[in-house]
């Protein structure tokens, strides 16, 4: 009431998905469960229907370029190479000095390369080095996206704030940096805005958005 109040008439939430907490709740561990320091899922669902009451829209948080290593499908992934889950996320071999596959830098600082030691390959992170990114060549995490969406869309979401939505095609040659410094590790173009990019959101437009009354908004 207060928010109507105030002549708003759409609220975003930044994650409120379950979590380790470890950015924010950008780290999420499972799309399809609120935070349990939020409330449950039928809080969710009531807070869609009271806003709807109230003639305002709800929009979520996007948050598919990563998830959180606590994922089921993380945890999955990092088992063994041949994993059915090792594709949802990029690991690779190190260079021949055991050095990270390339001079990509995390944009919270250092490597965006993580080495495990259980298999002896490297994961990509774009973020903090607990939050692996998702592979989104491979269909199967397309898939998953598009049905996590669909969930909390039929439930009443009217739309998607989306997370770093531009770093969701990635350069899958990954090019080592041209530097004319001497920084070990560099954030630049190779980041986002990836050849696949656009594809990617026209699918997910065909599958999911324009089945719906709905907005979307990019970080981008």
């Amino acid at each position: 009431d207060y928010i109507k109040s105030l002549g708003a008439d759409v609220i975003w939430l930044c994650p409120v998905f379950d979590s380790p907490q470890d950015d924010n709740g950008y780290d999420i561990s499972d799309y399809r469960s609120i935070y349990e320091k939020f409330g449950t899922n039928e809080d969710m669902f009531q807070l869609i229907d009271e806003v709807h009451k109230r003639g305002m829209k709800i929009i979520m948080d996007l948050v598919v370029n990563h998830t959180s290593d606590e994922h089921a499908w993380f945890a999955e992934s990092r088992k063994s190479k041949d994993n059915p889950y090792r594709d949802y996320y990029f690991w690779k071999d190190p260079k021949a000095d055991g050095s990270e596959p390339n001079n990509w830098g995390s944009i919270f600082s250092g490597p965006a390369w993580k080495f495990d030691e259980r298999s002896g390959q490297y994961y990509l992170h774009y973020f903090s080095n607990k939050q692996p990114d998702l592979n989104w060549e491979n269909e199967a995490v397309r898939r998953e996206v598009y049905d996590l969406m669909t969930f909390w869309m039929d439930r009443g979401v009217d739309g998607w704030r989306m997370d770093v939505i531009g770093s969701i095609s990635k350069y899958v040659d990954f090019p080592d940096y041209e530097t004319d410094d001497n920084r070990p590790y560099v954030v630049g173009r190779y980041h986002s805005n990836g050849p696949r990019l656009h594809e990617f959101i026209q699918e997910m437009n065909r599958e999911v958005l324009s089945r719906y009354d709905c907005m979307t908004v990019g970080e981008a």
